[in-house]
Order: structure tokens, then sequence, then C-alpha cells
């Protein structure tokens, strides 16, 4: 007791010495000194909050894009609280967060048309199908390229493809443009490039970008045995990690290290680990303000809306809140959070995801869907004229513009014929 109560005189007596506590330094992310950052954040993925409202700012003198989304596929059937930890499903409670056992999803694909008429797509969906319809809970899946020519776009205008990051169900279709060049952040090939040779002996194979073959025997692994789950490296298999490196060996990208102006009017942000380590946005200037395409960081707008994580992979929450922050400040003249683009919310193509109200079903789109999001002065709209009551063909069978989705799904939806391969 005596030793305590000398310790305890000791401090006073020197709180008294120096006359008052010694204040710590306050963590300022917008101080200069480049190591107030938040922790844990590589310096050329940080942006402070007065340079994202200059970029918001400048952009007000770049040209106007038109914009819009198509569904690569959907994910079906997925539990809530697998793709939502805070939305999951709770027996017989009636809580609208936790009353919806299983959901479906869209892949989303942004299509940005410039002045020039050139076009630049956020992500490329798939088509790798066995990866789709037999590791995965799928439907709806159409080529993209087929998808656009449906809705009015041009295939052949695409120039440039802005990687939200590298895994299957994003980067599926590059190849499908050979013309265009790839964005794609150096921190995304540097993940790629050290799981694709990470040790197996001591984890069984378990942590692996390579997900057919089991490394220690060389045995095909198949579906939906080899199916990765939430392991770290999940969703760079053999196909999809070719179309990467098949654009970059062919000296058909851009390696961009942190944020990078594409055009006027088109700005990379980087959000390392809000989905992979090497995740980035998309900055689009429009009539309604700033779009931002968040590939999977941003998987759900609900999530953006309410601040809930959404599509854990290779994601650190903390980067994920900080990069659902930058949508913010970068729509905070518009829409704010309603101008954020999710590749897989669930609400897409209702007027419940509002910027996606505009939407039909894609012709001859295995009951895939378009939204139009905004146009540029001299755009004509694509959206069909009597989409509120017309109808369209779709694998043969006349359906409305706007039929139920999961009747699509159940009944006209197709698996196209495919081998299943790595």
């Amino acid at each position: 007791m005596m030793r305590k109560l000398m310790r305890a005189l000791l401090a006073l007596g020197l709180l008294m010495l120096v006359g008052a506590p010694v204040k710590t330094p306050v963590l300022l992310a917008d101080d200069e000194d480049k190591t107030k950052r938040p922790p844990q954040t590589l310096e050329q993925g940080f942006e402070k909050r007065e340079h994202l409202l200059r970029d918001a700012e400048r952009a007000a003198a770049a040209p106007l894009h038109s914009a819009w989304i198509v569904e690569s596929s959907r994910f079906t059937g997925v539990p809530f609280g697998s793709f939502m930890p805070d939305r999951d499903f709770i027996v017989g409670s009636t809580d609208p967060r936790h009353n919806i056992n299983r959901i479906d999803f869209p892949v989303n694909v942004g299509i940005i048309k410039g002045p020039d008429g050139k076009i630049t797509l956020a992500d490329s969906g798939w088509k790798q199908l066995a990866y789709i319809f037999d590791w995965n809970t799928s439907c709806c899946w159409a080529d993209l390229r087929d998808q656009m020519l449906a809705i009015g776009l041009n295939p052949a205008d695409v120039t440039r493809i802005v990687a939200g990051h590298g895994h299957w169900d994003h980067v599926g279709q590059l190849s499908s443009f050979p013309d265009a060049t790839l964005y794609i952040q150096k921190e995304e090939l540097k993940q790629i490039d050290f799981f694709l040779d990470y040790p197996v002996s001591f984890n069984g194979g378990h942590i692996r970008a390579v997900n057919t073959l089991n490394p220690l025997t060389g045995m095909q692994v198949g579906p939906p045995q080899q199916f990765c789950a939430r392991s770290p490296v999940c969703g760079y298999p053999p196909q999809t990690v070719q179309e990467i490196l098949g654009k970059v060996l062919s000296g058909k990208a851009v390696i961009v290290n942190g944020r990078h102006e594409i055009a006027p009017g088109l700005i990379i942000h980087p959000v390392f680990r809000g989905h992979t380590y090497g995740s980035q946005l998309l900055q689009v200037h429009t009539a309604i303000g700033e779009l931002v395409f968040g590939s999977d960081t941003y998987s759900s707008w609900e999530g953006i809306r309410d601040w809930n994580v959404a599509n854990i992979q290779q994601t650190d929450s903390i980067q994920q809140f900080l990069a659902y922050e930058k949508c913010y400040i970068l729509t905070s003249t518009s829409n704010s959070f309603n101008n954020c683009l999710a590749a897989h919310e669930r609400l897409s193509y209702s007027a419940d995801y509002p910027i996606t109200s505009n939407w039909w079903t894609i012709p001859n789109g295995n009951c895939s869907r378009a939204a139009q999001l905004v146009l540029a002065p001299g755009e004509a709209s694509h959206v069909p004229t009597n989409v509120a009551t017309g109808t369209t063909t779709v694998n043969g069978m006349t359906v409305l513009f706007r039929i139920d989705s999961t009747v699509c799904k159940n009944t006209i939806a197709v698996v196209p014929p495919h081998t299943i391969m790595p």
C-alpha cells in the first residue's frame, strides 16, 4: 500500500512541476504531415477531404457524360447475412433489417459515354460460364457486347475499362474489347502476384488465388468443392487472371498507383482494401452531379446509406467506411449517396434504388436488365418508349419490358451450354 501511495505522490509531483498534463497530439487527417493519415493506410491510397472537394469543384468545368448500367449476371439465393452481416436473418423477426433470409443481387457494369462518343466501362462483368453457373448459384448471364448492342450502344466505341478490382465477376470480359485500355491499380496486381505464388504446404492449399487446382496434388477439384468462399484471395481463378494479364502483357493496360485523372470529368480514386488490396473508384461528371462507380467496395447502396459493411472479401472494414466517405464528399453538392453506384445492390433496377429506377429488361438478354442513369445534352434516350407497358422478346418468349425479375429468372432464363473448365 505504501509503495502505491508513493507512486501516486510522485506522479502528482511531476504534474505540479510541469504545471499541467501534457497534451497529446491530435490525429488530423487533413494535416499536411503525411504521418497523420488514418492508420494502415498507404500514402498513395490516401486522399485528403479538401483534395476530394477540389476534384468535385473542378469537375464542374468538365464535359458532361451519359451513363447506364447493365446486369452481367445475377447471384441468387444468397443468405443476406453472409453478404451484409448487419442484415442477418432472425427467425420470427418483424424488423425489416432482419426478416429477409435470402436475396438475389446483380453484377452491375457501368457504361459511360463521353462527348466524343467514346465509351468507358466501369468493370466488364464475366463470361467464364463454369464460374457463373457451376461455381455459383447464378442466372441471367448475357454477353456484354450483345447487351450494349441491344440497348443502342456500340461496343466498338469502348476505349477504356476501369477495373474497380480484379475479381472474376468484374474483369471477365476484358478480352471481348481487344482495343480497349485497362486501368488497374498496381496494388491489385501485387496482390494477385503474391497469392499466385503463396506457399501452401502448411495450409493444405486453402489459401490460394487459383482455386480450381489442388496445389499439392495437381488435381482439379470439381464444382462446387473449389468455391473459394471468404478465403483471403477469393476471386482470382485461372481464366480471370488470364484476362487481366492478357491486357498487361499486350501493352493495353495503364497501371495506376493511387489517384489518376483519365480525362476531364473522369477521375480514378484509390480505396485500397475497401474490398481488395487494389480497389478503386471512378468519378464521372454528369448533368446530375458527380457519379461514383464503386465496384465491390460499393457492393451495397443500402450499406453506403446505412453505414453497414458489405461483401467482405480482402476487406478492411475501416477502409470500406473511408471509401463510403469519399463518395459522400464527391457527391456533396448534388445527390449525396444516391449518386454512389453499387455493383451488387439487391434493389437495383427499381425505384427503391432511385438512380436505377429508369430500367428495362434487355431484349434477348436472358432476363438481364439495364438502367439509364443520366444523359448528357444531345444524347437521345435509350429507354424503350413504351417501357412501362410494352413488351420485348427474351429467349423466344414475349415478355413485359418490366417483367418481374423473379418470374423471368424462374421461367424464362436459361443456362447456356458450356464445358466445366478451370
